[in-house]
């Protein structure tokens, strides 16, 4: 029985902030952002927009364009960083109430920039017990982040290159399931090591025990993220279990213009074969990454010659996750 994406959609944050407007702020030269990260935009929640809100719209568009109805829907996999109005509950029942569905799974899986192919596994393995069972599902899987809400907007690290959004997937083990993708393979590990931290979020109630008054931000070491995200592509062909991409369309998460570009000579693939359009025209999404390039070249030809997909993220708690898709 195969597994199968059937269909995406997602939503982003309203507010666009152009590269120059990051330049003027920082007083940094015309182009500095878009040649360092690639970013010429960024979109962050507007007034009234949450991200809750959104995953659930994004979750109707996704099983609309999967011809499914809500009532076929078994459970919510998600994950998410803690940027919604609550640690707890997380972003799976969150969505589960905001659909108004009961009774069904709803389960969140990582964070970080791993996290969405993390749940994609969680989802997959799911549906591999379901199917043993002889029981068809269908779940919805939503990731993202309202990031900004974790940024330090006089960062110069992190404030030029994260965007608000979040991206919803249908996977099922339906038979009759149609178009899409096929999912052959999903495996992720974490790199762990002294370094685990090396992108890091406080706990504001560890924090204010602590008499801490300050807020809670996120943290990222650039040179030690840098080096974890040049050494990965040795750990990502341990996982696919392959060592030449030649067949491949190549998704990475779409941390910056320079750590994407150096899969290219790693994996010995071609400029063509490797998706970067998401960090040109929307930014850093973390989990949501793989999963909006994905969406993308299903309505556009960037990936027409290439009968396999290769989903590649890492991240926040130094995870790598992959996924093998077929047509």
């Amino acid at each position: 029985m195969k597994i199968r994406i059937t269909g995406l959609a997602h939503r982003l944050g309203s507010t666009i902030i152009a590269a120059e407007s990051l330049e003027n702020h920082f007083k940094r030269d015309p182009g500095t952002v878009t040649n360092l990260s690639g970013v010429t935009k960024l979109h962050r929640m507007g007034p009234g927009e949450n991200l809750v809100t959104l995953a659930r719209d994004a979750a109707r568009d996704a099983l609309k364009n999967a011809g499914v109805e809500l009532s076929q829907v078994t459970g919510i996999f998600s994950s998410c960083n803690p940027t919604t109005d609550y640690l707890m509950p997380t972003l799976a029942p969150m969505v589960a109430a905001k659909l108004d569905i009961k009774h069904v799974l709803a389960c969140n899986v990582g964070m970080g920039c791993a996290g969405g192919v993390q749940a994609l596994q969680a989802c997959f393995n799911q549906l591999l017990a379901d199917s043993a069972r002889g029981k068809v599902s269908t779940y919805v899987l939503v990731t993202g982040d309202h990031i900004s809400r974790m940024l330090d907007p006089e960062s110069w690290k992190t404030a030029i290159l994260f965007s608000d959004g979040i991206s919803a997937v249908v996977v099922t083990n339906n038979p009759e399931a149609t178009g899409g993708f096929v999912i052959e393979h999903v495996a992720s590990e974490c790199y762990a090591g002294e370094e685990v931290a090396v992108i890091n979020l406080p706990n504001p109630l560890a924090a204010r025990e602590a008499g801490s008054t300050g807020p809670c931000l996120l943290q990222m070491r650039g040179r030690g993220v840098f080096e974890f995200g040049t050494r990965i592509a040795p750990r990502v062909k341990e996982l696919v279990g392959i060592t030449n991409f030649e067949e491949f369309y190549v998704i990475p998460h779409q941390a910056n213009i320079r750590m994407i570009n150096e899969l290219i000579p790693t994996f010995d693939i071609k400029p063509e074969q490797l998706y970067v359009d998401g960090i040109t025209k929307i930014g850093n999404i973390s989990g949501a990454a793989c999963f909006l390039g994905l969406e993308d070249i299903m309505s556009r030809p960037l990936a027409n010659n290439y009968d396999k997909i290769l989903l590649c993220a890492f991240g926040a708690e130094l995870q790598v996750a992959v996924a093998v898709l077929s047509r």
